[in-house]
């Protein structure tokens, strides 16, 4: 499975305000603010890094293959740029497996970029393979990175998907944390959207049966700020789920994604691959004037 776009992270915040439901935005006015949002978020937030630690866990029927892999990675924001637009693309730099270190911290971030800000369209999709090489189970997949589902939020790609709104924000995705960024007393609207255009952004390698995506996006309406996300995607032999959490941290005024939680499932095989994301020592990766990436730098 593997992505035919760059990626766009977006992070949130919450206000406890509450309103009639004759006040809500309409829908058109809601995807307007959340497209803003994302727009500014790639304007501000490229070359930031965040530690990822990240457990695998895939089905026995995968014996004497790996059933669980434990990764700590930096993962790494940056902007592309080709022929179809700029977009975002995260990278996964894995600097230990299982609790063995294998590599020196920094060194690979180093010579895969010359600027954070700037990769060339050839460059992103490399950096996507290499995302990918530590991933356990039979499926093979580059799409398990926190924003995906809010690229999908831009305004380059709104009018590819169906969208409708819910009149109320409840639902909390299954397994994630509860209520833990939202409370009843926060205006939230739940933002369903459905893939539409083709062909599909997401490469499922199959030319007959395409990739369908949908999902869910928890919506703060007067800002367009996103508390969590809910990604489905869908090809001719794996249903996957991908929920993503936010809250506040000291990123220019933004907010990032704190966990993940990803299950894949094979339904002709009984066959389930389960994962789960967590992130923080958000910083940023600092330019030197020589155009060499310097090492990341702590927030203050």
């Amino acid at each position: 499975m593997h992505q035919r776009l760059t990626c766009a992270c977006l992070v949130l915040a919450t206000t406890a305000v509450g309103r009639a439901a004759a006040d809500r935005p309409a829908l058109t006015d809601v995807l307007a603010r959340v497209g803003d949002y994302v727009v500014r978020y790639e304007r501000e937030l490229s070359g930031i890094v965040a530690e990822e630690q990240y457990a695998q866990t895939a089905d026995v029927a995968d014996r004497p293959n790996l059933t669980h892999r434990e990764l700590k990675s930096d993962l790494l924001l940056v902007q592309a740029q080709g022929r179809d637009g700029q977009g975002f693309i995260q990278f996964r730099d894995v600097f230990e497996v299982d609790g063995e270190s294998v590599r020196d911290r920094g060194e690979r971030l180093v010579t895969l970029f010359v600027n954070p800000s700037t990769a060339s369209r050839d460059q992103a999709f490399a950096i996507m393979r290499e995302s990918s090489r530590y991933n356990i189970g039979s499926v093979e997949r580059n799409v398990n990175v926190p924003v995906l589902a809010l690229s999908f939020m831009h305004p380059r790609y709104q009018p590819r998907f169906k969208f409708t709104l819910d009149s109320e924000g409840a639902g909390v995705p299954r397994g994630m944390p509860k209520a833990s960024n939202f409370s009843l007393s926060v205006d939230v609207r739940v933002l369903h959207f459905r893939e539409v255009g083709s062909p599909p952004l997401i490469d499922s390698r199959n030319s007959r049966v395409p990739a369908k995506s949908s999902g869910r996006v928890w919506v703060e309406p007067d800002s367009g700020r996103i508390l969590m996300t809910e990604l489905n995607i869908e090809t001719s032999n794996v249903e996957s789920t991908i929920q993503v959490s936010y809250q506040s941290e000291p990123v220019v005024g933004f907010l990032v994604p704190v966990e993940m939680r990803e299950r894949y499932v094979m339904p002709k095989r009984t066959y389930q691959l389960t994962g789960t994301a967590t992130y923080g020592n958000f910083r940023h990766f600092t330019v030197k004037t020589d155009e060499a990436i310097g090492a990341p730098k702590d927030l203050p």
